[in-house]
């Protein structure tokens, strides 16, 4: 199986990858860390996706030492699903959320319906992301299976 992450935030990233390393050792995990690397990685890679962890909002850039990521891109994970439709490009996909509410004013539920009406072909649902708990790792398990 390959997996494509692309997700910014290093703790959640973290935990993400740790937990597909342990639940699925055999996979191949690549990971992205914004906009446009992952975006990059969709088009330009010559590797056939199984699947798709999206984060929502993250900067254009990769942040390093050295670039602070350019802008914040607040629904940048939609934009993602856009490209993704419009080139044809055939992975399912679950988005991985810290957020029950966006900058927008946009609700986690509110997302959801919109994303499964505009992106049905890809769009599988979401997971919220918690340091609080496990829950997360059940629901990610239910999409990936």
């Amino acid at each position: 199986m390959k997996i494509l992450f692309i997700e910014d935030h290093p703790y959640k990233k973290g935990q993400i990858e740790n937990f597909l390393k342990e639940t699925f050792p055999n996979a191949h995990v690549e990971t992205r860390g914004s906009y446009i690397s992952g975006l990059t990685e969709l088009i330009q890679s010559n590797v056939k996706y199984d699947f798709l962890l999206l984060d929502i909002s993250m900067p254009t850039y990769d942040i390093t030492r050295s670039e602070s990521g350019g802008d914040f891109i607040p629904q940048a994970g939609r934009k993602i699903l856009k490209e993704m439709y419009l080139r044809e490009i055939p992975v399912k996909t679950v988005v991985v959320t810290m957020y029950e509410n966006y900058v927008d004013g946009t609700s986690i539920f509110q997302l959801h319906e919109s994303l499964k009406e505009e992106f049905s072909d890809n769009y599988l649902g979401y997971v919220y992301f918690t340091a609080s708990n496990n829950q997360w790792k059940k629901e990610l398990l239910k999409f990936i299976k």
